[in-house]
């Protein structure tokens, strides 16, 4: 019988004052709806189901965008990380949930 990849929870993931709905698509904000692009989005719940771990810049490139789509990814991730942190109100040099592996990645480091 063939393993199946373990797809994250169904439920909402709740971290500080958020709340991350997967099946809405949605980032709340003490209950509030935070506006987020699908693919800030995208790397968001990516980052919270593997939180602890050192998420790469490649695993986010595929993660993101797939093999099949030829975009600037460095900046595409940049971008996607920017739009997170200011989804989250985080400063980058002091962060609370998304800290950044220099040449590596990026790890979301909130319990939840």
């Amino acid at each position: 019988m063939a393993s199946q990849v373990q797809s994250p929870p169904r439920t909402p993931i709740r971290f500080g004052i958020f709340q991350l709905d997967q099946q809405a698509g949605q980032l709340l904000k003490n209950g509030r709806i935070v506006r987020l692009k699908p693919q800030p989005f995208k790397l968001l719940l990516l980052l919270v189901s593997r939180a602890g771990e050192v998420v790469t810049r490649d695993e986010i490139r595929e993660a993101l965008w797939g093999d099949e789509t030829f975009v600037d990814f460095e900046q595409g991730v940049n971008s996607a990380v920017k739009q997170v942190r200011e989804a989250l109100g985080e400063d980058a040099d002091r962060p609370l949930y998304l800290e950044t592996i220099p040449k590596r990645g990026y790890r979301f480091t909130a319990p939840l």
